[in-house]
């Protein structure tokens, strides 16, 4: 949908599920979820929704996708290991690697700005909370410990990451700097809070 007229443009109208698109940095494609056969699994289509093209091929649910900020990976959430962990795959397709390997889950990647960090929504010992690991090094760091943490968004200079959690059974809105240090509820009454996204940087 153009924001400024409204118009809209059905690019995925597929047989099954048609779900969760990620435009890529440059905005000429979308990564999307199908289901034409019983599993999800990834694809990219172009922005006028031309060019629809399979990038994973597993018996897996693969979903969740999201690009890196050279547009060259897709990070994605799957559980052909098992348990649902990260994984990326060439933009053009290929073979899958795994990402993350702590946690007994790790779900919905998000990039830091500078494309050097990825918060997960990890799960231990059936709580949620807000990771973040250093994609050189593969260190991890829990930045939340809510216990139903989820939906982690970065702000556009990477150093503040919005998340939902939960706060007398209803949704609430919660930050935490990078580094761990600083954490802060946003809201606490009036409404159910789910699944912020911090919106650009605006010039």
């Amino acid at each position: 949908q153009a924001l400024m007229t409204g118009q809209r443009q059905v690019l995925a109208n597929f047989k099954g599920n048609n779900s969760a698109p990620a435009w890529s940095p440059d905005g000429s494609k979308l990564a999307i979820v199908l289901t034409y056969g019983a599993n999800s699994q990834l694809y990219t289509i172009n922005a006028d929704g031309t060019g629809l093209k399979q990038v994973t091929k597993s018996s897996a649910i693969d979903t969740e996708p999201t690009w890196s900020p050279d547009g060259k990976w897709i990070y994605f959430t799957s559980d052909r290991g098992g348990n649902p962990q990260i994984y990326k795959v060439s933009a053009f397709g290929g073979e899958a690697q795994r990402v993350t390997f702590q946690g007994e889950h790790n779900l919905s990647p998000h990039f830091s700005p500078d494309g050097k960090s990825l918060a997960t929504v990890r799960r231990d010992g059936g709580k949620y909370s807000i990771a973040l690991q250093d994609l050189s090094s593969g260190q991890v760091q829990i930045l939340s410990e809510g216990g139903q943490d989820e939906s982690p968004s970065f702000a556009p200079n990477g150093r503040v990451i919005l998340y939902a959690t939960r706060v007398g059974g209803r949704g609430a809105l919660a930050a935490v700097s990078s580094d761990g240090r600083v954490k802060q509820r946003l809201s606490e009454s009036g409404g159910d809070i789910r699944e912020p996204s911090w919106g650009p940087l605006l010039n």
